[in-house]
């Protein structure tokens, strides 16, 4: 009998669960066990684990390239099986999930809907195998398993007001950075600090010295900045090179100059300066 695979080969055998054991040329992986154990890289890795003839536990908590590798080759080899996956039927794993989650869910704006959707799923997977493997009665003993039951009623007997808390949190969010950049712009423009983060994607001029500086500490001579006024004045600033260092890429109601983004406003207020 054939004992040794290569890798495509190796996971497929172990799926037919028609020999006791095998392995690849380089030991990277094998089964043993009456077949129903597949290693990768060693003992200290159960990769897959068949817990009676037609169900897989895979575990896919490898991080290596080459690890990750053999759980999507085996994951595809056994998909005609029921599958669980270590991650969601793990319960301290479950429960640093759903706890992650939970955490990330109020800051969360793109992700939201991620977040939700994976306490869910992570959930409902897990709760699927301790009734598949008959296993919810002993897990009621486990602190774990109490405290994930716990955070999902929570979670589900708070779903809209969740909703409203992380409206009024962006919004509080919001309202503290809008402050945040009024006082470091006021700081800003009376030299107290040389520039300051500016979320908004829009950027300010001051007079410092012999030169007008922009809010990301770029320096011009305000000899040059006249010579861009001009050109402003004239409608013939597009294209031009400011300080032979930047070119402006286009002026509608911004100047915008590399990844500067200028106002029509900020150009006045420098002008009225100079």
């Amino acid at each position: 009998m054939k004992k040794v695979f290569n890798n495509s080969e190796i996971v497929h055998k172990f799926n037919e669960l028609t020999q006791s054991e095998a392995r690849t040329p380089t030991n990277s992986m094998f089964f043993e066990s009456n077949g129903k154990k597949l290693y990768s890289y060693g003992y200290h890795y159960l990769l897959a684990e068949f817990i009676d003839n037609n169900t897989v536990i895979i575990n896919d908590e490898g991080y290596s390239v080459s690890t990750a590798k053999h759980i999507s080759l085996v994951t595809s080899a056994t998909r005609n099986r029921k599958q669980f996956f270590w991650s969601t039927i793990n319960c301290e794993n479950v429960n640093r999930t759903i706890k992650e989650c939970l955490n990330k869910l109020p800051r969360a704006t793109k992700n939201k809907e991620h977040y939700k959707s994976t306490i869910l799923s992570t959930y409902n997977s897990y709760k699927e195998y301790l009734i598949y493997t008959k296993q919810l009665t002993k897990h009621k003993k486990i602190k774990e398993h109490r405290e994930i039951e716990r955070l999902i009623l929570a979670f589900k007997n708070n779903y809209e007001n969740l909703e409203n808390t992380i409206k009024q949190e962006l919004k509080n969010k919001a309202i503290k950075e809008k402050k945040r950049i009024s006082k470091s712009l006021k700081d800003w423009k009376n030299n107290k600090i040389s520039w300051f983060k500016n979320n908004t994607n829009f950027d300010y001029l001051r007079i410092n010295g012999e030169n007008v500086e922009t809010s990301q500490n770029v320096k011009i001579p305000i000899t040059e900045a006249k010579r861009v006024l001009k050109l402003i004045e004239a409608k013939n600033v597009l294209g031009a090179k400011i300080d032979n260092r930047f070119r402006v890429v286009s002026f509608n109601k911004f100047l915008k100059v590399g990844c500067h983004n200028v106002s029509i406003k900020e150009i006045n207020y420098i002008k009225n300066l100079i």
